[in-house]
């Protein structure tokens, strides 16, 4: 694998090089290489450096090789390349766009990652046209460090482009949070306003309980009251003529045996 990927740079450094020696639109030219160069390939900011060192490495050699304006071909070059990264950069922007929508939150580490690859872009570009201006020869390296200086200065499309994108995302993440927070307060609000309400009931209830207790211990402790039972008085009955006569009878029995023993006794 190692050695499939050298040999894929070479021939991008070749092509690079041809590109420059026959002359023509050479920031068309590195454009679509590494736009081609990068399609090929996951797109990485390790992948990205591999890609700008070897087509700058191609443009030193086609530039060494032959007479051009080698300043104004360098700063093809990096206009070409920065062509280039702009596209991969709303490339990855779609491609951010596809996750959030799958639902990734803000704070997912996968999304992170991507983000801070993405921030890395423009420093790459520039890394990678620096170490190929150490290997440069002297006719190539003064320009080259005076086109970088230049392009470090004033920015590439590429690098602004990241920067708006980090800035969507970043109103986007404080957004979410927002929302997210008015979410969990307006659930911590309904939740607090629920519990009041369920403990208000349940003090209610046992308030009642402690009530219905209280009765029950007075009823309990207070002292029986005696039932006093009170007889009806017996009515009196209008006594029958037999019975009356019956007792007329027996008193006048009463009588003459009084009378008699009386007698007896006085004589």
């Amino acid at each position: 694998m190692p050695t499939h990927s050298t040999d894929i740079d070479h021939v991008l450094k070749s092509l690079a090089s041809e590109s420059v020696k026959q002359g023509g639109n050479v920031r068309a030219a590195v454009r679509d290489l590494t736009v081609n160069a990068l399609q090929q390939r996951e797109l990485t900011l390790d992948q990205i450096r591999r890609v700008l060192r070897s087509v700058a490495a191609g443009v030193n050699l086609g530039v060494a090789e032959r007479e051009v304006k080698v300043e104004k071909a360098l700063a093809d070059t990096v206009a070409g390349m920065d062509d280039a990264l702009l596209k991969a950069v709303q490339a990855s922007n779609v491609a951010l766009r596809k996750l959030t929508g799958k639902g990734y939150d803000y704070q997912d580490s996968n999304l992170k990652q991507a983000l801070d690859e993405l921030e890395g872009v423009e420093d790459a570009m520039f890394r990678s046209i620096a170490t190929a201006t150490e290997s440069a020869g002297e006719k190539v390296r003064a320009p080259w460090g005076r086109v970088l200086k230049a392009a470090r200065l004033s920015g590439t499309a590429a690098g602004a482009q990241v920067a708006s994108t980090l800035r969507d995302y970043a109103e986007r993440a404080q957004a979410a949070m927002r929302e997210q927070r008015e979410t969990s307060f307006k659930t911590a609000h309904l939740l607090t306003q629920n519990f009041a309400t369920l403990a208000s009931g349940i003090l209610i209830g046992m308030s009642e309980g402690l009530g219905a207790k209280s009765v029950a211990a007075r009823r309990k402790t207070r002292p029986a009251k005696k039932r006093t039972i009170t007889k009806a008085p017996r009515k009196r009955t209008a006594a029958s003529p037999r019975t009356t006569a019956a007792k007329a009878a027996k008193r006048r029995k009463t009588t003459n045996r009084v009378g008699t023993a009386r007698r007896r006794s006085a004589k």
